[in-house]
């Protein structure tokens, strides 16, 4: 008996150090598999915020766009600058040669320089992150230490818009017969309210301040719309247009009660230069105020469309233009008709309904 009581504590003895041992191991594996964890979450969080990075780069770029080679220039200096954090405040670096371009979604995506060489036809941007170092601890045992990750992300125009939310209370009259030509430069005089003669320009109604007189708003555009446009002389056109067109030259003297922070002008104020000229310009400028303020958005109408009874103008599209110079004592508009596919802040599209084909939104396509 006593032999076996004695066996029994020898053997109860043995497993001790079996238990000891198993329990450690447990504790290392489990110690091993949370911080596998922790070191494959952390490699999601920062593929996220590549992800996001990228995202914003492409979109960032796309918003650029302008069929023109200073659209691709500043497409290129906007994606490339410090948009995001990854890896608990690392900075986002994009090189140059990471974003690339292409005419369609799905073509083979070429250089900054191959797109300046033909930007007429590019529409989507794509941003490709070179990779960029995570350090990991645990994982090290089964991933290169630091691991590397990148991100790509694809952004473009939309198809043409349906409705462009426009911020330019003009209306811009041409002759059924010889209408606006896109990439062609005019010089348009302002006309009474009552008058439908063709290559003019007219204030609409609106709420807008020293714009526009009191009347129905116009805060959006669509083809086919009915447009009122103000009861005023021609003379008064003109003094509404100096007000509106002037400020983005940065000449507040029509006008001593607006200042550059309610209106603050454009970025380039240089006037008698093309909009290629322009958008290369805005590429490299570092200069204060707001880009794109010389570029505006407004409804065409053609003079057999205008009944100067009602002063009511029906729209046959919207488009793009570049104002040129400012509006001086002769009181003419000097624009040029942009006609190219350009990216617009705010707009919709509406399948079924009539399409602005030179305006469109920049969108996140992958």
């Amino acid at each position: 008996m006593n032999r076996q009581l004695k066996s029994n504590e020898d053997k109860r003895k043995g497993e001790r150090g079996s238990i000891l041992a198993t329990a450690a191991i447990s504790m290392l594996t489990l110690v091993l598999a949370a911080g596998l964890a922790i070191d494959i979450s952390h490699l999601y969080t920062a593929k996220a915020e590549l992800q996001n990075a990228a995202d914003a780069a492409a979109l960032a770029a796309a918003s650029q766009l302008s069929s023109t080679q200073g659209g691709i220039k500043s497409a290129v200096a906007e994606a490339t600058k410090t948009l995001n954090k990854y890896n608990f405040g690392n900075n986002v670096t994009i090189s140059a040669t990471d974003v690339t371009f292409a005419t369609n979604l799905n073509d083979t995506y070429i250089s900054q320089a191959s797109a300046e060489s033909n930007p007429t036809t590019i529409r989507f941007v794509k941003v490709t992150l070179s990779p960029k170092p995570v350090p990991i601890a645990f994982a090290a045992l089964v991933l290169p230490n630091p691991h590397n990750l990148t991100a790509q992300a694809t952004a473009g125009m939309s198809v043409g818009l349906t409705m462009n939310k426009f911020y330019t209370a003009y209306t811009f009259i041409e002759s059924s017969g010889a209408p606006l030509v896109k990439g062609n430069s005019y010089v348009l005089d302002p006309k009474a309210g009552n008058d439908s003669s063709p290559t003019s320009y007219r204030v609409l109604n609106g709420p807008d301040a020293d714009l526009i007189t009191t009347g129905t708003i116009h805060a959006y555009g669509y083809i086919g719309s009915s447009y009122t446009v103000a009861n005023l002389p021609s003379s008064e056109m003109c003094r509404y247009a100096k007000i509106g067109v002037n400020t983005r030259f940065g000449d507040y003297s029509v006008h001593p009660g607006v200042n550059p922070t309610d209106q603050p002008p454009d970025t380039v104020t240089t006037e008698n230069i093309s909009y290629n000229q322009y958008e290369l310009d805005q590429a490299t400028s570092g200069a204060s105020g707001m880009k794109n303020r010389r570029v505006m958005t407004l409804p065409i109408a053609l003079n057999t469309a205008y009944n100067t009874g009602s002063r009511t103008v029906v729209s046959n599209r919207l488009a793009g233009f570049f104002l040129k110079k400012k509006v001086g004592a002769d009181c003419k508009m000097h624009v040029e008709y942009i006609g190219g596919a350009m990216a617009v802040p705010v707009g919709t599209y509406t399948p079924g309904q009539p399409q602005m084909a030179e305006l469109s939104i920049p969108v996140l396509y992958k």
